[in-house]
């Protein structure tokens, strides 16, 4: 018999949903609307090295597809209008298990209207200082490849 405990403590519990609580409080502060897209869609990603879960179960004429990225999703609404939005859910990824990997996953998406990338990556900057108690950070440009780094620094 499997052993029936799950895998997480109540402690990695407790400081994920402290997590979740800090992340919705960093968007409500700033206006951005929290939407939640459906897990289950018609048709597949559109990347082709992203291997999605195709779904069956006999009462659909076709296959079903669950969620890589709530991208696609998410570029719908705003193409109806929505404004800056953001989710936290549920994707999933066929093929991508390991030490470090499972198919089943929990991803933070979000899009700001006529952002440019200083912008993103300054508002980027932020949410992840404020949720590892960090006070500053530095941008470089990286060579010639146009990447950016980012240096983060402890209190």
């Amino acid at each position: 018999m499997t052993d029936w405990r799950p895998s997480a403590s109540l402690e990695i519990l407790a400081a994920r949903a402290a997590l979740l609580a800090d992340l919705r409080a960093f968007f409500a502060k700033r206006g951005v609307m929290e939407v939640e897209t459906p897990l289950l869609a018609q048709s597949t990603v559109t990347d082709p090295g992203i291997e999605p879960f195709k779904v069956c179960d006999g009462a659909e004429p076709a296959p079903r597809f669950l969620q890589t990225s709530p991208e696609y999703a998410m570029k719908r609404l705003l193409a109806a209008g929505a404004p800056d939005i953001y989710q936290m859910g549920k994707a999933f990824r066929s093929g991508e298990s390991g030490r470090h990997h499972n198919p089943e996953f929990t991803m933070l998406e979000w899009y700001r209207l006529g952002w440019d990338h200083s912008a993103l990556i300054r508002e980027v900057a932020e949410l992840v200082c404020g949720t590892l108690g960090v006070e500053g950070w530095q941008v470089w440009p990286h060579g010639r490849s146009g990447h950016i780094a980012v240096s983060l620094s402890r209190s």
